[in-house]
């Protein structure tokens, strides 16, 4: 049977208790039906917001525009000559979403853009993420902590999965051999 993330998400969540619990989702699972089912479940959400959700990325944009919203800024130095800065701005969706977002998104309450700075043997790399999320902290260092988060468990899993299973190496791309590998 063919799946694919936006049909696996939701019954990945139907299996998990989600009370309390803040679900992180890259840009494919930032669908209106599955931020309804995580607050269904009792959950809380963390979306990611990109270009698939264009019309909320636009008004996001504009937001942050109009509004640069409450600031955190968080710099850490790495030991091999790189050093990161991420600055977490948050804005409350009443008065900066366009109506038919706000009705869109089940209980959507706060806007989240981080924009993230690496200097890397003097070369200055620059990216700008957006997210949306349920909850209404009032700390963007909070939200910051979310992204930092989802980003850690993503790099250390592809870590684990290339430097233990040499995934990245693999040549099996075709038929059932990438689904055989991956399950043993």
């Amino acid at each position: 049977e063919k799946s694919n993330e936006i049909t696996a998400i939701p019954k990945v969540l139907a299996s998990l208790d989600l009370i309390d619990a803040v679900v992180s989702i890259d840009a494919i699972g930032t669908q209106t039906k599955i931020a309804e089912q995580i607050i269904d479940q009792g959950g809380h959400y963390f979306l990611s917001v990109k270009g698939n959700q264009q019309g909320l990325l636009d008004d996001m944009k504009h937001a942050f525009k109009l509004n640069k919203g409450t600031v955190f800024t968080d710099e850490m130095e790495s030991n091999h000559g790189r050093i990161e800065t991420r600055q977490c701005s948050i804005l409350p969706v009443k008065g900066y979403l366009l109506e038919e977002n706000l009705q869109a998104w089940k209980q959507v309450a706060t806007l989240i853009k981080i924009q993230a700075s690496r200097e890397i043997k003097g070369v200055l790399h620059q990216q700008t993420r957006y997210y949306i999320s349920d909850e209404e902290v009032p700390q963007p260092a909070y939200y910051n902590s979310l992204a930092r988060g989802h980003w850690g468990i993503e790099n250390h899993l592809h870590w684990h999965l290339d430097v233990t299973f040499k995934e990245d190496a693999c040549r099996a791309r075709v038929g059932n051999a990438p689904l055989n590998l991956s399950t043993m």
